[in-house]
């Protein structure tokens, strides 16, 4: 998948537009980023990239949008 296609993703789960998000963005700056917007994440995660392995402490981790588009590479 492309990071476009990452990106809008993203932009759904934070209440945003792409063209808002960059991957050296602090999750901070997106008043959206709460604990909702943590478990989109974890369903995104999942059905999109078949992740199953992310948890709360894992997204707790986060801090930059990179820190999302590595584990969507994974």
């Amino acid at each position: 998948m492309e990071i476009n296609q990452k990106l809008e993703i993203l932009a759904e789960i934070l209440e945003t537009n792409a063209s808002d998000i960059a991957p050296d963005d602090n999750l901070d700056k997106f008043s959206s980023w709460d604990s909702m917007a943590a478990l989109s994440l974890i369903v995104a995660l999942e059905e999109n990239f078949g992740r199953s392995d992310i948890d709360g402490k894992m997204i707790k981790s986060f801090v930059f949008v990179q820190d999302i588009l590595n584990v969507m590479e994974k």
